[in-house]
């Protein structure tokens, strides 16, 4: 039986391995029967983009082909997943946002804050030019931590430590510690 609309013959896959190739999944859902479209859905932007999202649209030229598909393949394990398969519905966007209606939160504390209206270019300005008054006046308050550019070396603490313990040393004892000697350097005859 042919569709009569792509709802009706529209598969959503989800729960896809990221190894799985667009070939490879084409291939499987290949052998229910003929397939008007696929839809391998991708990251279009950020740190995965072009990497698979997890999920594929498949639409039927049958009916039967698309319900058998969603049959013998939800629930079976295709790379290290257990893949999902289940009809694929077209939201009517018009429809529901016409429907739900948004509901305002206020939350108190931050109600009295904020002004509902937009606030103009000069409240704005103002409003900066105060903070930066507080801030010069509280210059007292800044202060830089102590980072790996402000201390010394590793190298140049162990060497001030050993020449400090070196003179300690050799003024409680006569010969000094081994420790203490400078390397050997050869004396000219």
């Amino acid at each position: 039986m042919d569709c009569k609309k792509t709802e009706e013959c529209k598969l959503w896959i989800g729960n896809l391995d990221p190894r799985i190739t667009e070939y490879q999944l084409l291939k499987l859902v290949q052998i229910y029967g003929t397939i008007e479209k696929f839809d391998l859905i991708f990251h279009r932007s950020g740190p995965l983009a072009g990497q698979p999202r997890g999920y594929a649209f498949v639409t039927y030229v049958k009916r039967d082909d698309a319900f058998r598909a969603k049959e013998n393949l939800n629930g079976k394990t295709v790379g290290q997943k257990k893949i999902t398969v289940t009809w694929a519905h077209n939201a009517d966007l018009v429809n529901v946002s016409s429907t739900k209606s948004k509901c305002d939160i206020v939350i108190p504390a931050l109600a009295i804050s904020k002004d509902p209206g937009k606030t103009d270019r000069t409240s704005q300005i103002q409003a900066i030019e105060a903070k930066l008054r507080l801030m010069e006046q509280k210059k007292d308050e800044l202060k830089i931590n102590d980072s790996i550019a402000t201390k010394s070396s590793v190298i140049q603490q162990f060497q001030f430590n050993k020449d400090k313990l070196c003179n300690v040393q050799k003024h409680f004892s006569s010969r000094g510690s081994d420790r203490c000697k400078k390397p050997y350097i050869k004396k000219k005859p």
